[in-house]
């Protein structure tokens, strides 16, 4: 029963996505490089350092925003600065000087491109303003005949102020001297963004986690937090909340419900020289306000490097810890490490 449910949120939470209406942009946006050149395109965003462009040519293409000088396009977008400060409307720019021009309803603003970190075209919405991250691996070993499979996949849809996220990851663990275990994570996330790179959401996560005994975990939780680094090499935010949990353990017969603070850290660093790295560490601590002395952590980091053009290869730590947990049969933490090939549409 516990399956079909996830399944079941799952593709309700896919359907909604790709149900958003696709609007294409004429390609009559025009990108000034340092050096003098230009390019003719259709500006899709710009995110972490990187410019996506996509042109009758060369298709979609990635250019390190370090390099372009201005960025003339009567598409409305959103542009934010490293201070969180944001600016919605066309985008015009002098040849001659490394500068960007917002043209909005109240007249022009002229930013320095190196205060530039976020763009996103806001006009039609839909996949303009979508980012999708799918991830496989696959591990073996000889010895015990061990296994291990991983499936992830992340959803970011942006517009001026909100931020809706889809996050799904499993990982199914098999050997000749044990049983199958599942590690299964769906969350869904909804962001508001506010001034000074100060944000609030709200959250439903769905966990499953086999080594700690615990059949199925729903948490719905809200809090705020604040972006303290916004950079085009590096993201770090902090943020605390409150969750409303309730626990279906493999082994107890009936539901626990309970009151959890969140405190959470996310650091991201990226670099564009050769090779293209990306390091993505997420951690979270959560202790209990109704069982007291109950603390449970969750901590993720990420290293992936780009093969070739929107194709990485990478791998991840994982482990999650519950000092308090109530299964007889399963432990207090899991851990484990994978490696993965990871396309980004």
């Amino acid at each position: 029963m516990t399956r079909i449910h996830l399944r079941f949120l799952l593709l309700i939470s896919l359907s909604s996505l790709w149900a958003l209406p696709v609007i294409a942009a004429p390609k009559t946006d025009i990108v000034f490089f340092k050096n003098g050149d230009k390019l003719t395109g259709e500006v899709k965003s710009l995110r972490r350092g990187r410019l996506s462009l996509n042109t009758d040519a060369t298709g979609t293409i990635n250019i390190e925003w370090d390099k372009i000088a201005g960025i003339v396009s009567d598409q409305h977008i959103q542009v934010e600065l490293d201070t969180g400060s944001r600016y919605f409307g066309s985008l015009t720019s002098l040849e001659d000087a490394p500068e960007i021009i917002v043209v909005t309803d109240t007249g022009s603003e002229t930013l320095d491109p190196d205060r530039v970190v976020i763009m996103e075209p806001i006009e039609g919405g839909g996949f303009h303003a979508l980012d999708i991250d799918v991830s496989l691996g696959y591990n073996f070993a000889k010895a015990g005949g061990v296994t291990s499979g991983t499936v992830g996949l992340n959803m970011d849809w942006r517009s001026r102020i909100r931020i809706e996220s889809l996050e799904f990851s499993t990982t199914l663990t098999d050997s000749d001297t044990q049983e199958a275990s599942k590690r299964l994570v769906l969350g869904l996330q909804h962001t508001r963004l506010w001034s000074n790179r100060w944000f609030t959401n709200a959250s439903l996560t769905f966990t499953q986690n086999d080594e700690l005994g615990l059949d199925l975990r729903t948490s719905l939780g809200t809090g705020g937090g604040r972006f303290l680094i916004q950079s085009n090499r590096m993201l770090f935010s902090l943020e605390a909340g409150i969750q409303i949990s309730r626990e279906d353990l493999q082994d107890v017969a009936e539901y626990t419900d309970s009151v959890e603070a969140t405190f959470t850290t996310r650091w991201d660093w990226f670099v564009f020289q050769n090779p293209e790295l990306d390091w993505s560490t997420f951690l979270q601590l959560i202790p209990s306000v109704t069982e007291s002395g109950r603390v449970r952590g969750e901590f993720d980091t990420t290293l992936q490097w780009e093969l070739i053009n929107d194709l990485n290869w990478g791998f991840s730590f994982y482990a999650s810890y519950d000092n308090q947990s109530e299964s007889a049969e399963g432990s207090t933490s899991d851990y484990g490490v994978n490696t993965r090939i990871v396309y980004e549409f």
